[in-house]
């Protein structure tokens, strides 16, 4: 790790206690170890300076085998859509995965290229966890990362479960069927067209069940990753951001506030400029993905919709209940990263509050200064966006269920 960790971090250190860190290690270790297992299986981990060439050479074959997977969905899988098939409701029904397979090359490429904001924010918040020395402020701390872990575990079981059930169990429980020439065809999840091999014949139709498997992991992985990225780091922010508040908030009832706040002020403003910086990383790292997932999440909670419409029609039990898990994955994700961004919002604007409330008439010129500094970045937060089009919170996420289920509205009447 570079020693250029956030631009006050060399100032912070001179000015900080010195601890023994055992303890702030172990539990900012904990806050990420989700997050960490999924970023090293993508190969997005960030390596160490001392990292041997073995570890930097298998974190390229991981980024090399995740692509060569995606890619060995979405070429054979596009052709075989849109070149082999004609008939429009199959299409409409293949759509879906290769959109979630498009979305997956978008996420991952996004992650890629912003590794050195995901490892500044790894670093800031390990550097956090280091400094916290108020008993307070580690419950806070705490809480916020023991919300981010649970998020990251819950839609990480919802995103491989309605993988498995799709790649996995409804391939295997799907009964075959039979062309115009007798040939009999097992399904795929993936129906895909190779150009040069008969992914029917049995030695060539194991591998590519098996690698569809592959894939379908590396792409729940990605959907995953983003959406735990997302929780952890902004629970962290929304941590910082509390930790900002409360000495604020003690202000407002304290005797004699200029002496106090001659001490406090110069800390609190440092601390809250140090997580600004943290959230417009947060920011960079998410506002592409963000778009993809608003935009992906929109198309394929209508499409699932519709696949689950006609399971239901066919009373196939296994197809109700893996697209009932894959709407619900869906749905939680797009809710999660909208309410995150809310709540992040919602905490930005709660530093404001607080120095709103205090008693300007009792501070001096010099503190007055500082408040107005703090009061005017926090009337101004920085959010999380979609691409920089959309503020991600509760209210743009009903409007994206409202736009889904408009949209599938008129698929249905479309295709009737």
């Amino acid at each position: 790790m570079d020693a250029e960790l956030i631009p006050s971090l060399k100032y912070a250190s001179q000015t900080t206690p010195e601890r023994s860190g055992i303890d702030s290690d172990v539990e900012a270790h904990h806050a990420l170890q989700i997050t960490r297992w999924q970023l090293k299986l993508l190969g997005i981990w960030p390596l160490s300076l001392n990292s041997s060439g073995f570890e930097k050479m298998f974190t390229n074959v991981k980024i090399i085998l995740c692509s060569f997977l995606l890619v060995f969905i979405i070429v054979p899988g596009g052709l075989f859509t849109y070149v082999i098939i004609k008939d429009f409701n199959v299409r409409i029904k293949l759509t879906g995965a290769l959109s979630f397979c498009v979305m997956a090359i978008m996420k991952y490429a996004s992650l890629l290229m912003r590794r050195q904001e995901i490892d500044n924010c790894i670093r800031h918040l390990l550097f956090d966890w280091r400094q916290v020395t108020s008993a307070n402020s580690r419950i806070i701390m705490k809480n916020c990362a023991e919300f981010g872990r649970w998020g990251s575990i819950i839609c990480a079981i919802f995103m491989y479960s309605g993988g498995i059930f799709y790649a996995v169990i409804l391939p295997c429980v799907t009964p075959s069927t039979e062309n115009e020439q007798n040939v009999t065809i097992k399904p795929l999840a993936y129906p895909s067209y190779y150009v040069w091999i008969e992914s029917q014949e049995n030695i060539a139709y194991i591998v590519i069940f098996s690698t569809h498997c592959c894939c379908a992991i590396v792409m729940h992985s990605i959907t995953s990753t983003t959406c735990s990225v997302a929780v952890v780091f902004s629970m962290h922010a929304c941590g910082q951001l509390k930790i900002v508040t409360s000495p604020l908030s003690k202000l407002i009832n304290a005797s004699k506030k200029t002496v106090r706040a001659d001490r406090i002020l110069p800390e609190v403003i440092e601390h809250h400029t140090n997580t600004l910086r943290f959230i417009d990383n947060i920011e960079k790292i998410l506002n592409k993905s963000c778009l993809v997932e608003v935009g992906g999440c929109t198309l394929n909670i209508c499409l699932l919709g519709y696949y689950f419409l006609l399971e239901w029609e066919d009373s196939d039990a296994i197809g109700i209940m893996t697209y009932t898990i894959l709407l619900m994955s869906f749905t939680f994700n797009i809710f999660l990263f909208c309410y995150i961004g809310d709540l992040l919002t919602e905490e930005c604007r709660k530093v404001g509050d607080a120095v709103y409330m205090i008693d300007w008439l009792e501070m001096s010129g010099n503190n007055i200064r500082q408040l107005i500094l703090i009061l005017i970045t926090a009337q101004n937060p920085i959010t999380i966006t979609a691409g920089k089009f959309i503020d991600l919170s509760l209210v743009n996420f009903c409007t994206v269920i409202r736009t889904s289920l408009a949209y599938l509205s008129f698929l249905r009447k479309f295709i009737e």
